[in-house]
């Protein structure tokens, strides 16, 4: 835990110094820098129920959105595991308890927390793939078409994409 928590500190100072290293006074204003989107997805990936990549993006309504959906996930896995872990109950006799075909979890709860986890990681993903295509977007200052479409003589249903491909500037 103490290593989980060293890491969080040090991806959230990378991101700062990133952010405030790449300002630079010019003409007597502040230019604003581009950002990282890989730092965008870190930040969406650390563990803590908390979107900071969408925080740093400046999509501060998607990052409560993904917060409110992780906190939503989080705390039913937190109660899961508090209610067949024993976490806090001393609870010596169960060491030597003789029935080796007892168990704390049935199998609905495993499933259950299973799921619940699972569900975390995928909004854990989607965040940061959303977080660092948000910070792509900010940084080239494109525009993405969509369209979505129902062929009823095939029964078919289609999604397209348009996304700009960038040349790399010159240098």
């Amino acid at each position: 835990m103490k290593n989980l928590a060293v890491c969080l500190v040090v991806v959230t100072l990378i991101a700062f110094y990133d952010n405030v290293s790449a300002q630079h006074h010019h003409s007597g204003q502040w230019a604003s820098s581009k950002k990282s989107p890989a730092i965008a997805a870190a930040l969406s990936l650390q563990p803590l129920p908390v979107d900071l990549g969408s925080f740093y993006a400046g999509n501060w309504e998607r990052g409560i959105v993904y917060t409110a959906a992780e906190i939503a996930l989080f705390v039913p896995a937190v109660v899961l595991l508090a209610e067949n872990s024993n976490w806090g109950h001393h609870r010596y006799d169960a060491y030597y308890y003789g029935d080796p075909a007892r168990r704390t979890w049935t199998n609905a709860d495993r499933n259950r927390f299973y799921y619940i986890v699972g569900g975390y990681f995928l909004i854990k993903v989607i965040s940061a793939f959303d977080a660092g295509l948000s910070v792509e977007h900010q940084n080239a200052k494109i525009s993405i078409g969509y369209s979505i479409g129902y062929n009823e003589q095939n029964k078919s249903f289609a999604v397209s994409l348009a996304i700009p491909i960038l040349a790399q500037p010159e240098r």
